[in-house]
């Protein structure tokens, strides 16, 4: 029985991925000696699920089974955009997330995430919103088949379709399927301008919290209380809302994952910037835990 109150700390692998070009199963081995057990998985790189072999995806199986950490979602960056006209770049995107689907699921996962998708050139908004309902509600459909679900990523760019609360919100609304649901990023709440105590209309739809930081104007992901992101506040409103609830239904943690690093920006340390990220959250919300 998972418990009502608890708030699990995690990390998306990408970090090594990023930092160091480390393989899945290097990153996870570096993650378990940090003492973290939950983790999800860059599906990009070293981890795109087209590019890794029937031996390699047995292999991560494996580690994650002897390291005894909790795989939890495959990241996706669909390679196009999922609200376009363009049939090839659909089709395209269509075939990398179905194939996201099933390795998260063969690796015992819940959840797969990617975003809703941008404005087309010389489209209309209301076509690309249909383009990018109709795709969701697709992907809701196969993931509910192999008994996981889609998480919908708000942006923080005008140029995406999904880019802050309120349109995430309307997205899921309109798909409407039990299977797709949302992933908050604080970070990206931060740069979109809505506060911990805005986010009460979200709780029925949220599996996941991600936990990045930035100055407030431009996307950084960099270490956790180095810029502007108010972790205390919307981690204790989490935790007063009681969110969660769509994963305690389903008998899964809810866990709170720390995104750092971007692809190309120069990190070091990828341990150290772990450590300090941890060290911080960990003390703004003492009520987090590592298991």
């Amino acid at each position: 029985m998972v418990s009502a109150r608890k708030l699990k700390l995690g990390v998306i692998n990408s970090l090594w991925a990023y930092a160091e070009q480390l393989s899945v199963e290097g990153s996870l081995e570096r993650i378990a000696r940090l003492g973290l057990q939950h983790v999800d998985i860059l599906g990009i790189l070293h981890g795109d699920p087209h590019i890794l072999s029937r031996a390699d995806k047995k292999r991560i199986q494996r580690h994650l089974r002897e390291l005894k950490l909790t795989f939890g979602s495959l990241i996706l960056l669909p390679p196009g955009n999922i609200a376009t006209t363009d049939e090839g770049e659909r089709e395209a995107c269509w075939r990398y997330v179905q194939a996201g689907i099933d390795q998260a699921a063969k690796w015992g996962g819940s959840q797969v995430l990617f975003n809703g998708g941008k404005r087309v050139f010389g489209v209309p908004k209301v076509e690309a919103w249909k383009k990018s309902v109709d795709f969701l509600h697709g992907a809701a459909e196969y993931a509910g088949s192999q008994g996981i679900s889609i998480n919908l990523e708000a942006e923080p760019y005008i140029y995406f379709l999904v880019n802050d609360l309120e349109t995430t919100l309307r997205m899921l609304h309109d798909v409407d399927h039990a299977c797709c649901m949302t992933t908050l990023d604080v970070g990206h709440l931060n740069l979109s301008r809505d506060a911990p105590d805005e986010l009460a209309p979200a709780r029925p739809w949220t599996m996941r919290l991600h936990l990045s930081e930035n100055d407030g104007k431009l996307h950084a992901n960099d270490v956790l209380g180095t810029g502007s992101v108010d972790f205390a506040g919307y981690l204790q409103a989490v935790q007063a809302m009681e969110f969660g609830e769509p994963c305690r239904q389903k008998g899964l943690d809810f866990v709170a994952v720390m995104e750092l690093g971007i692809l190309d920006d120069p990190i070091p340390d990828p341990d150290e910037y772990a450590r300090r990220s941890m060290s911080h959250v960990l003390v703004e919300a003492p009520f987090l835990t590592l298991e």
